[in-house]
């Protein structure tokens, strides 16, 4: 079932070839510390998670922001083991723009498969057709290169660099880089693409 119109009723689940996209809850706490508390995957992020509070704490603040209509997060979970191997997210929606700001963390292990590729390719469709967003937008550092590599594959353009935006982990300044994603140049995945044929669906939250 295709959600008509987008309202921030029941919560938009996605089923891809390989994957669900559903809402987080507090049984994915000790799968989100995994990576978000992992600090090679949050080098170019926020401080790393220390704690299963954290965790949690971090599930409330995105469902929050779902209640404040403001923005949608989705756990991204193994179809086949039930596993929750990461969170993306639409954030930041300006309705009279009709723009929003994308972001996601994938556990190292799941590196390389495809499978960021293929939750992203699900919520731009998302995004673009039931948000109706004319823009999508991502910020990242530019020495971030598995993140500029997935915005690439996925149609981004490079529209700007911040200098010396970040102080990171190697004490050292890292520029930033802005891309954006525009509606008109959004083509869904091929049919032989993993990230073809997505199903959404709704489930009440």
């Amino acid at each position: 079932m295709i959600i008509p119109v987008f309202d921030f009723g029941a919560f938009p689940v996605a089923s891809t070839p390989r994957l669900i996209l559903r809402q987080l809850t507090v049984a994915d706490a000790p799968d989100v510390l995994v990576f978000r508390g992992d600090p090679h995957v949050q080098r170019f992020n926020s401080a790393p998670l220390t704690t299963l509070d954290e965790s949690i704490a971090l599930i409330g603040e995105v469902n929050d922001e779902y209640r404040r209509r403001s923005g949608v997060t989705w756990a991204v979970v193994v179809a086949t083991t039930n596993r929750t191997i990461g969170i993306f997210g639409l954030r930041g929606w300006e309705r009279h723009h009709r723009r929003a700001e994308v972001g996601y963390d994938l556990a190292k292990e799941f590196w390389g498969r495809g499978l960021a590729a293929e939750a992203l390719g699900a919520i731009l469709t998302f995004g673009f057709r039931e948000m109706d967003l004319n823009r999508i937008e991502a910020s990242t550092i530019a020495d971030n290169h598995e993140s500029i590599r997935l915005l690439d594959r996925a149609g981004f353009v490079r529209e700007g660099t911040r200098r010396e935006y970040s102080l990171e982990d190697d004490a050292a300044f890292h520029d930033g880089a802005i891309y954006g994603l525009l509606r008109r140049e959004f083509r869904v995945p091929r049919a032989d693409a993993a990230q073809a044929d997505v199903r959404w669906t709704s489930t009440e939250g």
